[in-house]
């Protein structure tokens, strides 16, 4: 069974100001977007488990039902806590994506066999609407039994590495001369005056594999986050 989720409300008549003039800021910093700094110490200790407390998670439930059995999926997506409501598509940054079985069956083995998922913008307006921030697409079809195993206690995680807008050529191009060859710098200001927010689709291509016959069946599972901007007034 296919489910899409909208999450953290993308309002549909919402736009966005950045105040300020010259270079525009945002609120990357040292800190907030590196594990380390390198320095004068001989060695850096790196606390994976307060590294991962800065994404702040949305998880969705999945149903499918494969020989009369009910199997359950979850789906997690994570991104930093700094950008909950306040996305920037100009600006690099990760999102956790993720999966595990929630049922156990006996007999029954699960593989991810591929994932696909982009960013994009949400627009009234058709040159802005749609354009790919950024995109990953990653296959196990390769593998012996066609994917990576995952269970209820072993599930699978992928950092997403989201390019910023502006490193990428067709994105820049596609805004800016709405498809000729012009590759103007974009601005953070401009998507946000334009945008109601970006949108993160992922689809998931699942191997369930029955032991005792060797047969496998394959199932899609599909979400649509909601990323939507901090909303700023100009006072």
């Amino acid at each position: 069974m296919k489910n899409k989720l909208t999450v953290l409300g993308v309002s549909v008549g919402l736009l966005f100001l950045l105040s300020g003039c010259g270079d525009e800021q945002n609120d990357t910093t040292m800190t907030n977007t590196t594990t380390g700094q390198i320095g004068n110490q001989t060695s850096v200790s790196i606390n994976s488990k307060a590294q991962q407390a800065n994404y702040k998670s949305l998880n969705a439930t999945h149903t499918m039902a494969i020989n009369g059995q009910t199997l359950k999926f979850k789906t997690s997506y994570g991104i930093e806590k700094r950008l909950t409501n306040n996305w920037y598509f100009t600006v690099p940054s990760t999102v956790e994506l993720g999966i595990t079985p929630l049922t156990n069956v006996k007999g029954l083995s699960y593989q991810v066999n591929a994932l696909y998922a982009d960013v994009s913008i949400l627009s009234k307006y058709t040159r802005y609407n749609g354009v790919r921030q950024d995109s990953l697409s990653t296959n196990y079809g390769q593998l012996k039994n066609g994917g990576i195993d995952v269970d209820a206690a072993h599930g699978y995680t992928m950092p997403f590495q989201v390019e910023g807008i502006n490193e990428n050529e067709t994105s820049v191009t596609v805004i800016n001369g709405y498809g000729s060859s012009d590759t103007k710098r974009v601005t953070e200001k401009d998507l946000r005056n334009n945008a109601y927010g970006g949108r993160l689709r992922v689809v998931w291509t699942l191997l369930v594999t029955d032991q005792r016959t060797g047969k496998q069946y394959s199932q899609t599972i599909q979400d649509s986050i909601g990323l939507p901007y901090k909303h700023a007034t100009n006072k």
